[in-house]
């Protein structure tokens, strides 16, 4: 009886066999964007910052919607990420967000757009809750008084001056669409992209913008103002990198 005892206790502390946990798909990609003027940092009240047109100013709201996010493969299928939204508020909020919903596979391009499509522009607005990034509660960027959605928001000072500008782009002839080429591999693991967003483009490409000859406000969807700046923020983001997240 005592030799069956000690062999079950042998076998009672035998060492089991670790468990490798199962590992688990993570469909994100966390956004940051860093904002610039050219090679400054972009700051709001505190810093001077000289446009192409050598007038110099303080900012102190930028403030816009994106949009339409998607990704190519490397086999040209595209991937929407649909009703996805990101509200940029860098002057008070972190500038970072997160998409959802990425399945694993090569890549080759990653766009989104600053804006709205008519159909979402000129829908209900509260429909959104609170918290949302299209509720007007939360962005300041609803136009109750005509309908639909201002995309970017950019006030300022002009410096030695009593004047300040005042820029509300809006209307989905406005909306601006990018898409970056880039490749990489959608693993098991979440992603990173890098952005930077750099306002002094709004202000110089193709077209330098005065606030003096060209105004200093828009309210209009079709105003030689939204177009001119517009136009020049074609470029104004660059994709620095997608990368796998570190866990």
């Amino acid at each position: 009886m005592i030799l069956v005892f000690l062999a079950l206790a042998f076998v009672g502390c035998k060492d089991t066999e670790p468990v490798t946990p199962e590992a688990v798909e993570v469909q994100e990609m966390a956004v940051n964007i860093d904002h610039a003027f050219d090679n400054e940092p972009l700051a709001f009240l505190t810093e001077e910052y000289s446009l192409a047109s050598g007038e110099k100013v303080f900012f102190k709201r930028l403030a816009y919607l994106l949009a339409d996010f998607y990704l190519i493969k490397a086999d040209d299928t595209r991937v929407n990420l649909a009703d996805q939204y990101a509200l940029l508020n860098p002057k008070s909020d972190p500038s970072n967000f997160t998409l959802l919903n990425i399945p694993m596979g090569e890549y080759k391009a990653f766009g989104f757009s600053i804006g709205l499509d008519s159909i979402i522009n000129h829908g209900n607005p509260n429909q959104y809750p609170a918290t949302h990034p299209l509720s007007p509660i939360n962005n300041s960027l609803y136009w109750s008084w005509q309908g639909g959605y201002v995309f970017t928001a950019i006030e300022g000072d002009v410096v030695g001056t009593t004047d300040n500008f005042i820029f509300h782009l809006a209307g989905s002839n406005n909306k601006i669409d990018f898409e970056f080429p880039v490749t990489f591999t959608k693993g098991m693991a979440a992603l990173d992209a890098n952005l930077t967003y750099n306002l002094a483009e709004a202000f110089k490409n193709p077209d330098m913008f005065s606030l003096t000859s060209d105004g200093r406000s828009t309210h209009t969807t079709t105003d030689p103002v939204t177009v001119k700046l517009t136009s020049n923020m074609a470029d104004i983001f660059n994709l620095d990198a997608i990368t796998t997240a570190v866990e």
